[in-house]
């Protein structure tokens, strides 16, 4: 069985930029996401749900402020209780399906991506999340299909050919993964995910010792060795 090796994008906030005092007017939700204090505008959303209890915009937003500031129960909490509204928002459906990729029901999260593309959502980046929950349900001619369209809609090309290698590797083409990333990672050589996948692929056509160079600038021999040994033990499996 394969292993599928995602590196999807992170949130981080600082100590600082972490604070949950109270918000000063002066300081917009607008500010708060500029900065990325997910903390912030959870506070600022929750005092706003406080004077507006019967806002499915505010309340969405507050989910989504969960969502980013990695409190994934809450914001499941808040999209159940707006899907009880019958709320209708597209992006109410997407993070829906974020929330069910992200625990691993990923025929769940294809079917609220799907919900969010029939009321109306129009970003790329609904594609991208979507072929990568089809890829991990085993739907591989429907991931490729979704990453086409995000490619379409003008997603970038590193996010976009790193997900189709990941694809390949799913399916056990390792040569085209390789010949996908090779020339992307020589572009974009600090990209850490590009180098990663670039190294497995390199692994699975028998190029240990590219791959084990590639790795080498992030990871102990030692951390190498127990990956390569995993490789081998998946590959008998």
């Amino acid at each position: 069985m394969h292993r599928f090796y995602f590196v999807l994008p992170l949130l981080f906030c600082s100590l600082a930029g972490c604070s949950t005092a109270p918000l000063s007017q002066e300081v917009t939700a607008k500010d708060l996401l500029t900065v990325g204090n997910h903390a912030g505008l959870v506070a600022h959303y929750k005092l706003e749900l406080a004077k507006q209890p019967d806002s499915t915009e505010v309340m969405l937003s507050l989910a989504q402020s969960y969502y980013d500031y990695g409190d994934v129960e809450s914001a499941d909490f808040y999209v159940k209780q707006l899907k009880s509204l019958v709320a209708k928002q597209p992006e109410l459906y997407f993070l829906s399906g974020n929330i069910a990729s992200d625990s691993g029901l990923f025929e769940l999260a294809v079917s609220e991506y799907k919900l969010a593309i029939s009321k109306g959502y129009k970003g790329s980046e609904l594609y991208i999340n979507s072929g990568i929950a089809l890829t991990n349900a085993g739907h591989y001619q429907a991931a490729l299909e979704a990453f086409n369209q995000a490619r379409l809609m003008g997603h970038d090309d590193i996010t976009v050919k790193n997900n189709l290698a990941v694809l390949y590797l799913a399916q056990g083409e390792f040569l085209q993964a390789v010949e996908l990333l090779t020339p992307v990672y020589r572009q974009h050589p600090d990209e850490k995910r590009l180098g990663f996948n670039l190294a497995i692929s390199l692994f699975k056509v028998g190029d240990y010792r590219e791959a084990h160079r590639l790795l080498s600038e992030d990871y102990s021999d030692e951390q190498i060795s127990a990956l390569f040994y995993s490789l081998r033990e998946e590959e008998e499996s």
